[in-house]
Order: structure tokens, then C-alpha cells, then sequence
């Protein structure tokens, strides 16, 4: 844990520009496989790579990049498991690796031919999740906080009480992610964001219930979005990943944003290479692209999200320094109030998280 939150620490600006960037290892590159075609699909959170990382992978080896987006791993999922597009890599969070390999969506990212997997800081080699590193690479991480614009309005405490206590005079939105809001709900009321207790799961829906028929309530949304909303000063406070929110106060100076007191989550996003691939070498390619320090260093300095990779670390733009949201302090972890989303284990407890959901996504 003290790897993983110290993984945003120390560096000087970076952007990659159009010029490509330094090479990707000091062996040869992955080649891509003959029988692959020239064009890569992507599948991932939305905003989530810096163009230029896109353009310079796409000059270099001749092909094309298409990437479609996302806003929350269920979508994700349900789009993956009907069979609706086929993509080469996707973009889930660490939660959902383990339902992707038992439904068979995944196949091994072949890490031994990753010339640059050894970039990658310890606290992100053989995640629970993925013992091994055989289906994940990890890519960025991130805490979940609370936003606001400093023109318009100006948070009396550090709370979810803002959100969830009875003050009906705020304006807000939520992430339309029911892991981020159910576990919102249930830090504040002093629980895990995993638990499985079906009492402390009641209390969460109905505290929820209360809180999506409040007056104040805008919306659920997707992290751009409520950046952005906070940006043209239409909402007061956002639930909203600490990268999102980063990225537009690099423009604006009143963009703010805090950990609650109570808690909050922390999650892995990382890349997968799909079992019905076109192209696995080419992803592969792509793969050990990212993994570069530079190009993973341009990669976190536009999102602004947190970055596994400890060689981009001395390139990190120091903006991801100022501000308190984007880097949780080893205390936070010790202590549980910054809490890994974990995977819910098979049988009745997703059911009841999925019944949540339903309920308030229909109010």
C-alpha cells in the first residue's frame, strides 16, 4: 500500500508531442503477427489516453486505432458478454477481472513478451485480483472524491454529509456507477465498501432513496460530464474521479476537490486483451507501448489520474502534486478510509447490489 500511494510522488511536467517518443525498451519492440489486421479497437473509460499517445502509436506502426468508450464497468460488460463489437483490449476495472475470466472473455496478455512489464512499481505486480499478471496490466488508479466549483460554492465541511445529510439546499451529481454510489453511501455510514451484510446493505438503499429524490439531485453522470458541469457552474458538488476532476482544474483554477472524512474508493483500472482478439499482436504491441515511460507518463499527465508505472514516475506533471484528492497518504490506507473496490464473491450479494441499482436508476 505504500508503493501504491506513493506511485503519483515527485517528477517535472511531460507531455509526449506528435514526435515519437523515446523507444519502448532496450530490446528489440513486440513485433506484430502477420495474420493481424492494421486496424486496433480499444474499448475504454471515456477520455482516458492522451491523443498524441494514439497518433505516435499509429504513425509508428502504420495502422489505425479506433477506441469506443464507456462509463461504467457494467456497461462495459453487458456490451462485451452479448457479443456486440469486437474489440482487441478493453479497459476494466480491477473488480470485474475475475467475472471476465470465468466468463471466458479473456485471454493471457503475454507478459513475457512485454519488454517493458518490468516498469511497472512493485505494489502492482501480483494483484489479488490477477495473481501473476496473467490477464491485467495495470494502467492507472484512482480515489473517488467530492467536487466542486469555487465560484459558485464552497463545501462547509468534508463530508458525504453534503450530499447525504438532510440539507436539501445543494445542488449534485452522482457518478452513474453503482459500486462508486453504494459505496459512498455506505462509508458514510461507517461501513466497507465491499460488505455483504444484507442490514448494512438496507440501510445503504434506503439512505440512497432518500437522497435521489432530493430536490438537489441533478443527475447521474460520467465523470466528464460532471467535470464539466461543475465547470459551466450548473451543479454545486460532484462525486467524481480525482483524474476527471484534475484534468479540468489544470484550466480552471476553482475546480477543488476532497477525500470525505468518512471515506471513499479507490479502484485499478487496467487493460485485458479480449479472448476474440482480431488482432493480438497487434494489441500486444500496443500493450508494451503504454508500458513505456514516457508514453505512460504522457498518458497520466492528461488524465491525471494515479500511475502504476514507477520509471514514468520522475516525468509526472507536478499539478498531480497540489492537490490533496489525488494523492491518498499511506494513513488513509492503514486506516480503511480510502478502500479498495474489491470483486463481490459469486451468488446473493451482487444480486442485492444489482437490485439497488435497478431501484435507483427507475426513481
Amino acid at each position: 500500500m505504500t508503493l501504491l500511494a506513493g506511485a503519483l510522488l515527485l517528477g517535472a511536467c511531460h507531455r509526449v508531442a506528435d514526435s515519437e517518443p523515446t523507444p519502448e525498451g532496450t530490446t528489440s519492440p513486440v513485433t506484430t503477427a502477420r495474420n493481424d489486421g492494421r486496424t486496433l479497437r480499444i474499448f475504454m473509460w471515456s477520455d482516458y489516453i492522451d491523443p498524441a499517445v494514439v497518433k505516435t502509436f499509429e504513425k509508428r506502426h502504420g495502422v489505425k486505432v479506433v477506441i469506443d468508450t464507456f462509463e461504467s464497468n457494467e456497461s462495459m460488460l453487458a456490451k462485451l458478454q452479448g457479443g456486440g463489437a469486437s474489440y482487441d483490449l478493453a479497459n476494466p476495472s480491477n473488480y470485474v477481472v475475475q467475472t471476465m475470466v470465468r466468463a471466458r472473455l479473456l485471454q493471457p496478455v503475454g507478459k513475457e513478451e512485454l519488454h517493458n512489464f518490468g516498469n511497472l512499481a512493485a505494489g502492482f505486480l501480483n494483484p489479488n485480483f490477477d495473481p501473476g499478471n496473467v490477464y491485467t496490466i495495470p494502467y492507472q488508479f484512482a480515489a473517488t472524491g467530492l467536487a466542486y466549483n469555487a465560484g459558485r460554492y464552497t463545501p462547509p465541511v468534508d463530508s458525504w454529509a453534503l450530499i447525504f445529510g438532510p440539507d436539501d439546499r445543494v445542488k449534485f451529481a452522482l457518478l452513474d456507477d453503482p459500486r462508486e454510489v453504494i459505496g459512498a453511501a455506505l462509508k458514510y455510514l461507517g461501513y466497507s465498501v465491499n460488505t455483504g451484510r444484507v442490514e448494512e446493505l438496507r440501510e445503504a438503499r434506503n439512505l440512497l432513496r432518500r437522497t435521489v429524490r432530493k430536490k438537489g439531485f441533478e443527475s447521474f453522470a460520467g465523470g466528464p460530464e460532471i467535470r464539466n458541469k461543475l465547470l459551466a457552474a450548473q451543479i454545486d458538488l460532484g462525486q467524481i474521479y480525482v483524474g476527471d476532476l484534475l484534468q479540468g482544474a489544470a484550466e480552471d483554477d476553482r475546480l477543488k476537490v476532497f477525500l470525505p472524512r468518512e471515506g471513499t474508493t479507490i479502484s485499478t483500472d487496467t487493460l485485458v486483451l479480449l479472448r476474440s482478439s482480431p488482432n493480438p499482436g497487434l494489441a500486444r504491441t500496443f500493450l508494451n507501448y503504454v508500458l513505456n515511460a514516457e508514453v505512460s507518463a504522457a498518458i497520466s499527465n492528461y488524465t491525471y489520474y494515479g500511475n502504476p508505472n514507477r520509471a514514468a514516475r520522475p516525468l509526472l506533471d507536478p499539478l498531480l502534486l497540489t492537490q490533496r484528492g489525488a494523492m491518498p497518504t499511506d494513513e488513509d490506507f492503514r486506516s480503511g478510509r480510502v478502500e479498495f473496490i474489491n470483486e463481490l464473491p459469486p451468488g446473493t450479494t451482487p444480486r442485492i447490489y444489482d437490485r439497488i441499482w435497478t431501484d435507483l436508476k427507475s426513481r
